[in-house]
């Protein structure tokens, strides 16, 4: 899927290793998210992983990597994103938004859970949505949260 955004054309297509990796590593880092310990074979694994539709956000123009979505879903009508994320200087350009509705048509879910960051609350409210309470369980033992 493309879009037109202020004169730069926005693809949105499949996670590929080897054009999209490094792309991906590189907005994880400077984001400062540990989610893949900056390791880009974890990345690569993670975003290849059975069940899992990874999708990036490539500016053309610029032959730049720039948002990715990561995506687990029953490929029946249920998702959970994993991850989003826009790199910072491609933010508010409708790249984010694109990425959650090419995850949409890849996936055929009807609907898509996920754990929001404080900051992040004002854009997936943008989105028609339900809130809901959730949590992050981490493996262990209880006493150790």
């Amino acid at each position: 899927m493309r879009s037109q955004e202020k004169s730069v054309t926005i693809t949105y297509e499949a996670f590929d290793a080897g054009p999209h990796l490094s792309g991906v590593t590189g907005i994880c880092r400077s984001l400062g998210w540990d989610n893949f310990r900056y390791d880009p074979d974890l990345t690569r694994r993670s975003l290849t992983a059975p069940g899992v539709t990874a999708v990036v956000a490539v500016a053309r123009d610029a032959a730049e990597v720039v948002g990715f979505a990561q995506v687990f879903g029953d490929g029946v009508f249920q998702a959970h994103l994993g991850l989003l994320a826009v790199d910072e200087k491609w933010r508010r350009r409708g790249i984010g938004r694109g990425l959650v509705r090419e995850a949409f048509a890849r996936t055929g879910a009807e609907r898509m859970d996920l754990i929001a960051s404080d900051e992040s609350l004002g854009f997936y409210r943008s989105l028609r949505h339900r809130e809901q309470a959730g949590f992050r369980v981490y493996a262990g033992r209880e006493e150790e949260s």
